[in-house]
């Protein structure tokens, strides 16, 4: 679980450009809970490209998640929605930022791709 969160944000951070359309900017904050552990990713997205950073910000989107349950969304064996109606995701600010370039990210992360980018 720790070892697929960590490369997701590693794939994040060395595939930067070309992983979303240019139409995407804002900046997401997860937070990442186990026991009473905190673990922070701040997610700056620029016109498509994607920087992912430690360090507290100011969010557009923050998102709260048990670290399981966004194992299981890397996985693909939860959807996005389902973690929400399950309590197992909250989001407040831009949710926009989470159902458009957040969950594309996880999807092309898992599938290896770009979709068309470089």
């Amino acid at each position: 679980m720790a070892e697929r969160i960590g490369q997701f944000f590693a794939e994040l951070d060395r595939r930067g450009a070309g992983l979303l359309p240019d139409k995407y900017t804002g900046t997401v904050l997860l937070e990442l809970t186990q026991d009473d552990v905190v673990e922070r990713w701040t997610l700056v997205i620029d016109r498509g490209r994607v920087e992912v950073r430690r360090d507290d910000v100011e969010p557009d989107c923050l998102i709260r998640s048990p670290r399981d349950a966004f194992a299981r969304l890397l996985a693909g064996r939860q959807g996005v929605f389902a973690a929400v109606w399950r309590n197992e995701l909250s989001v407040e600010g831009d949710i926009a930022l989470l159902l458009g370039p957040v969950r594309d990210l996880m999807t092309r992360v898992r599938r290896g791709g770009s979709d068309g980018g470089p």
